[in-house]
């Protein structure tokens, strides 16, 4: 009998043992997504065929996956004149766009100056793009200076950073637009590029898209980069803070150019959201991401960038709470980007007064 009940008592402390588990397993999983979690999200992207449109399709599977979101919605509405709004609205959840442009949004300066300060926040940085001036052979456009009495294409819809980069870019070679014999706007670099093949225009400005190289490759020969010197590089980058100059040899994979381009300006796409969005769906969405880069790094050969050892964290807009907590589990936020962060939002909310 004794044996009898010292057995039953082991049975229940098993069962209590297990019940405990149980019960710490089930808590443990509801603070892991505290958050009220939307089963939909919309997410901007710049245009249909970019880069970061197929990326951010790749990326959405992957937080479909890891996430208690059911729809990644990707939307080609255009750049943040557009989805700032939105965002203000909850019309959009996340969208991607240039680190470097959107500094000028949150502080509400340059083309962004009569939004005011936008309450906008970093999730985390992704791929590079070389923005440059894309031509073809017969041309005859190989500088700057070359596209005086030219058809150029450098505006697009509610993305200002267009039409800064090419005023910029004109200007260091002493043009302006009124030195073009058109300068054009255009819906979206697939439509631009087919006018390009075509002849209708005779240079297009757009952050290297890898697909469209290889279709301008294809039809004529090559797809040719406008090249700037040292000189016109540094006169960009003292304009536009937050972009950075590379020499992106032939052949590179992640722009599939033919020909060396040297002193190339370049910039870091991120994803951005709402300051207001939750810290718990902003940390799961880019736990998501950057902990299963390998689950769509083949979607895009940009995706791949998408990662923990491809400079996630950089000082640009200043990152989201839910960011900064994944980043510091990961070891990648340090004491300087701390300071940095502070000081953006220092001068932000003195702005904003």
């Amino acid at each position: 009998m004794k044996q009898n009940h010292d057995a039953c008592r082991s049975k229940k402390r098993v069962a209590g043992v297990v019940m405990l588990a149980l019960m710490l397993m089930f808590f443990l999983g509801a603070s892991a997504w505290a958050a009220d979690w939307p089963k939909t999200v919309t997410v901007i992207s710049p245009s249909p065929g970019a880069s970061v449109h197929m990326v951010l399709i790749g990326v959405g599977k992957t937080v479909e996956q890891h996430t208690p979101i059911d729809s990644w919605i990707v939307q080609p509405l255009g750049g943040p004149k557009l989805w700032l709004p939105m965002m203000q609205q909850g019309k959009a959840n996340f969208a991607n766009h240039n680190a470097a442009d959107l500094v000028n949004a949150f502080l509400g300066r340059g083309a962004y100056e009569k939004m005011g300060p936008q309450r906008v926040r970093t999730v985390g940085a992704g791929h590079e793009y070389m923005f440059s001036f894309w031509t073809i052979p017969g041309t005859g456009i190989r500088t700057v200076a070359d596209l005086k009495g030219k058809v150029v294409a450098y505006k697009t819809k509610a993305n200002p950073m267009f039409t800064e980069l090419g005023i910029n870019q004109l200007a260091s070679a002493g043009l302006t637009p009124k030195d073009l014999k058109a300068g054009l706007s255009f819906p979206s670099i697939k439509e631009a590029i087919r006018d390009l093949i075509e002849g209708r225009i005779d240079a297009v400005l757009y952050p290297v898209v890898p697909n469209f190289v290889m279709q301008v490759n294809e039809a004529k020969g090559e797809c040719v980069f406008v090249n700037l010197s040292k000189k016109q590089a540094a006169f960009v980058l003292d304009r536009m803070p937050g972009y950075y100059v590379q020499d992106v040899p032939a052949k590179d994979p992640r722009f599939r150019n033919t020909s060396a381009v040297p002193n190339a300006i370049c910039y870091q796409n991120a994803m951005f959201t709402s300051v207001d969005t939750h810290p718990d769906v902003v940390y799961g969405v880019a736990k998501a991401i950057f902990e299963n880069t390998d689950e769509f790094k083949d979607t895009h050969p940009a995706a791949k960038y998408w990662s923990l050892s491809h400079k996630p964290v950089q000082p640009a807009v200043p990152y989201h709470d839910g960011s900064i907590r994944f980043f510091k589990e990961k070891g990648l936020w340090t004491g300087e980007m701390q300071a940095y962060q502070e000081k953006l939002l220092a001068k932000q909310k003195a702005l904003m007064k």
